[in-house]
């Protein structure tokens, strides 16, 4: 099992095909680190898991991140 990743700048580097799993808490914490404003945590974080960087697990795995 690999390491988690804790900085946007290392989940930005994951391929699709070795996502990373992570809670919805943890990657959103890992982005607001780096981000500048919530709407950039937002879209970051919905890039991340639509592109299939990473793979929530917990209470939220099966929701839809789609805007709306």
């Amino acid at each position: 099992m690999t390491a988690v990743a804790h900085t946007l700048a290392e989940l930005e580097k994951i391929e699709a095909f070795h996502p990373e799993t992570l809670t919805l808490l943890d990657l959103v914490a890992a982005v607001a680190d780096a981000a500048a404003s919530a709407e950039e945590v937002v879209a970051t974080v919905q890039h991340l898991i639509e592109t299939g960087r990473v793979t929530l697990v917990g209470n939220f795995c099966s929701r839809d991140v789609a805007r709306r």
